[in-house]
């Protein structure tokens, strides 16, 4: 397991942040779709609310293949550039406990929306993306 250093922990955090999140099946189907609920569980774990049940081309291929790749970035008017990629394993689709509640509760006070569940990932790299680090692994 990767553990993420604080400022990959920060921006993840940020709700500003775009995030996306990309996943494979195992034809080799790529899919890449805005997770902007994304947030860390802990150091090591990722999770974001899902509005549409397993039936999406995410939670396809998710369960699947495991692998995940997933980006969040701020990008201002001029340098620098925050931009990191963690890659992951899918571990599984929560839909009761108190991380379901939580995001339940969060999304419906800022969208007015339902969650169907809560998908959750295991950090296995992470990778800077800024332009002066060219891809460089952090962690």
């Amino acid at each position: 397991m990767a553990t993420m250093p604080q400022e990959v922990i920060d921006l993840f955090q940020d709700p500003t942040v775009p995030k996306m999140i990309a996943t494979i099946s195992r034809d080799g189907e790529l899919n890449v779709t805005p997770k902007t609920s994304m947030q860390v569980v802990n150091s090591g774990t990722l999770a974001f609310a899902d509005l549409y049940g397993l039936t999406t081309r995410t939670f396809k291929n998710l369960q699947e293949t495991k692998k995940v790749a997933i980006v969040a970035m701020k990008v201002p008017l001029a340098p620098p550039f925050t931009t990191y990629q963690v890659k992951g394993t899918f571990l599984k689709y929560e839909t009761s406990g108190s991380l379901y509640d939580n995001f339940a509760k969060a999304l419906k006070d800022a969208m007015g929306v339902d969650i169907t569940g809560v998908g959750t990932i295991h950090v296995d790299s992470v990778y800077s993306q800024a332009p002066q680090d060219k891809g460089k692994k952090i962690a």
